[in-house]
């Protein structure tokens, strides 16, 4: 992540890990940050898209930890799996802060349809990451199946338990689930 996007996300979090998410603006991060607000909205417009902001960074860092060379020999679920599990060990760091923005943004529906598709789109660029084929049906299905799957491994490291482990479990069944009752991985 550039290190101006650092600072921006550690005031964002550490602003919500206090609570403070609710009253948070962008000009008082422009103030805070000593930047203009105007530079800060070509970024995040408003604080509604501060998770998708972050979404889109932190998947930068995670295509780049998979070489080129682990994707020739790994099978495609096999990638997809590593994918998700870098994306919950990047996130550790400010998941209190996730916490926190989730719980204050949970009913603003604007917010939800934002970081559903920030999430869908995350999904689709791994999958385009390991895709043989051109867009098709099987991985318009993937999608939305490994959508699901990611939300619910998302809930369960989110609320459920203290460490990483318990989302990646769900991951990890939830793909084996679709590797061994479909052939949607072979079909992409």
């Amino acid at each position: 992540m550039k290190k101006e996007y650092v600072e921006i996300c550690d005031f964002f979090f550490r602003e919500a890990e206090y609570g403070n998410w609710q009253q948070l603006t962008i000009k008082d991060i422009s103030k805070k940050l000593k930047k203009s607000e105007k530079d800060i909205k070509k970024v995040i417009p408003n604080k509604n898209y501060f998770l998708s902001f972050y979404n889109k960074e932190i998947d930068l860092d995670v295509m780049k930890s998979i070489s080129d060379e682990e994707l020739k020999i790994s099978t495609n679920d096999e990638v997809i799996q590593e994918f998700f599990m870098q994306k919950l060990e990047i996130m550790d760091k400010y998941k209190f802060g996730i916490i926190n923005i989730l719980n204050a943004s949970i009913k603003d529906p604007k917010f939800l349809l934002i970081n559903l598709k920030s999430n869908k789109k995350s999904i689709e660029k791994y999958i385009k990451k390991i895709r043989k084929k051109n867009i098709n049906i099987y991985s318009i299905i993937l999608t939305k199946l490994l959508l699901t799957i990611w939300f619910f491994a998302l809930n369960k490291w989110l609320y459920e338990e203290i460490d990483v482990n318990a989302g990646l479990a769900i991951i990890n069944k939830g793909v084996m689930r679709i590797k061994n009752n479909t052939t949607l991985f072979q079909k992409i």
